[in-house]
């Protein structure tokens, strides 16, 4: 084997084995999310992104309702991981003024079958490089997926961080502010 190949080789395989470790990971300590205080007045900013269907979708009309906007892809592993509770959750409390607001990064039609075969009833944005942009916006500094964002009614953010977020730690931050 030629040496620039295996020298190329084990680059690809480290590549490879660190983004694995990222998009794997698990926010577990204070320091790896950014929690804002009650006092904090961060707040959401209207956008505009399509749903499934391509009709333009404004944030404005979940005012007034705790809103967890999550950035998420149809290859990230932690994103599937994490959706079967987000649904659980959003049909536990939508009742209660909660809105889970998917936005998927990649592909519409993937994302779409994506949406269909987990059975995500809640509202899901498209945006491609735009809903990484919006996200970057929002703190996502890292571009990780997924990430996830709590507003609570006033359109402040409680909480925003990348990586899997385990249910019990979403129960915990929405439903104080129901």
């Amino acid at each position: 084997m030629n040496k620039t190949v295996f020298v190329v080789a084990v680059l690809l395989i480290a590549v490879t084995a660190w983004l694995l470790s990222v998009l794997n990971s698990t926010p577990n300590k204070e320091s790896d999310s950014i929690v804002i205080s009650k006092s904090h007045t961060l707040k959401r900013y209207n956008f505009t992104l399509p749903d499934l269907q391509g009709k333009p979708q404004s944030f404005s009309q979940w005012n007034d309702k705790v809103v967890v906007l999550n950035f998420w892809a149809t290859w990230c592993p932690p994103c599937r991981r994490e959706i079967p509770d987000f649904v659980d959750v959003y049909r536990q409390y939508q009742e209660r003024n909660l809105v889970i607001i998917g936005v998927g990064t990649d592909n519409p039609k993937k994302i779409a079958d994506f949406v269909k075969q987990f059975n995500i009833p809640y509202p899901i944005l498209t945006g491609e490089r735009k809903a990484m942009q919006l996200s970057y916006q929002y703190g996502n500094h890292t571009g990780a997926l997924p990430y996830t964002i709590v507003f609570d009614k006033k359109g402040i953010i409680r909480y925003r961080a990348g990586g899997l977020m385990s249910r019990q730690k979403l129960l915990a931050l929405v439903k104080p502010l129901l």
